[in-house]
């Protein structure tokens, strides 16, 4: 009886073993370790590096409560919050067919982006990322040491994949000219051309503010302090649309500086650290008129600016004409933001 047993045990575990392995058999993919691009954990990634066969690299990697692009500038959290979705959600649409392996396979080898992720230390995925499918649903990508591409998208999402692993700096770099939290900012200083109008916006303390001629001196009359707390907390963030390209950056700031500003603001915080931005008029390169059909002097819709690091970006009027107060506009009516079809045509 015994012996009968054993025997029924040793068949029932050999069933079992031949079942398993027909399944395996039948569910073996030899593309499964080819394809596997996604990463699941992206809480647990420290570091992305991005990188193009043209000299182009960045280095995106985790800090306390933000992301920092190469371990210089605050990145953009937008743009990393992207990214972090797709390297979770990228799926294989589809093997790159015949026809098309060759030519693919010469892009990926030209103009592939080459991406690194790390969880910690350690370097847990390569791949490649070449261009856009011809339909623009999709990207072709290929893990590193593999020889077979694929057509890769991500769920949810329509257009241009390859946009979220382009490393090009000024894409990733934060575009912020000032912020502040209102309570460690102690003094605004704005300066016009015209320096009647220039003035110091003092923050006392809570609900307490004051306001200075540009050279610091009392003004004597009386003026709204509820508006100079308005500009205040309106200045404690500033963004701006993005920098002009590198290659620019020395020529179109030495030619800014040679021109009159339209106005510049300075905040100074708590500790007495200060940080500057320079607004300029920008000509009008969109060939738009006015309704007399008169071509405007200068662009309506964006300005120059300097940062205090000597960088030069484009701004929009929407994001400056809030912070554009005049020292007349804390003792009369509040002139809304500036009328800038009419003054930026002001020399």
């Amino acid at each position: 009886m015994k012996k009968t047993n054993l025997l029924l045990l040793i068949v029932i575990v050999i069933l079992i073993g031949v079942s398993i392995a027909i399944y395996f058999v039948r569910n073996y993919d030899p593309q499964r370790t080819l394809r596997d691009f996604a990463v699941e954990d992206t809480a647990s990634i420290s570091k992305i590096f991005l990188a193009n066969k043209q000299g182009s690299a960045v280095t995106l990697e985790r800090a306390d409560d933000h992301w920092t692009v190469n371990q210089k500038y605050t990145a953009r959290r937008d743009f990393v919050n992207n990214l972090l979705t797709t390297i979770k959600k990228v799926e294989v649409t589809s093997p790159v067919s015949s026809a098309k392996l060759e030519r693919v396979m010469k892009d990926l080898a030209v103009q592939g982006i080459k991406v690194e992720i790390y969880q910690g230390d350690e370097c847990v995925k390569v791949y490649y990322v070449g261009g856009v499918t011809e339909d623009n649903n999709g990207a072709y990508m290929i893990l590193e040491n593999s020889d077979l591409p694929f057509i890769v998208s991500r769920p949810g999402f329509t257009g241009y994949l390859t946009v979220h692993y382009l490393p090009e700096l000024s894409e990733w770099r934060e575009r912020i000219a000032f912020n502040y939290n209102i309570e460690d900012i102690a003094k605004v200083y704005v300066e016009y051309p015209d320096k009647d109008e220039s003035f110091i916006a003092e923050r006392l303390g809570e609900n307490d503010y004051n306001l200075r001629n540009i050279d610091g001196s009392s003004i004597d009359v009386p003026f709204d302090t509820l508006r100079v707390k308005e500009f205040v907390s309106r200045i404690k963030f500033v963004g701006f649309e993005t920098f002009i390209l590198d290659s620019l950056q020395a020529h179109k700031r030495d030619s800014l500086q040679k021109t009159q500003m339209m106005a510049s603001f300075t905040v100074e915080d708590k500790t007495g650290a200060k940080n500057k931005l320079v607004t300029y008029r920008r000509p009008n390169t969109s060939g738009l008129f006015d309704p007399q059909g008169n071509l405007f002097e200068y662009d309506i819709d964006n300005l120059y600016g300097i940062l205090d690091n000597g960088e030069v970006v484009i701004l929009q009027y929407p994001i400056i004409d809030p912070i554009t107060f005049y020292k007349s506009d804390f003792f009369g009516a509040r002139r809304e933001g500036v009328n800038v079809i009419k003054e930026i045509q002001t020399p």
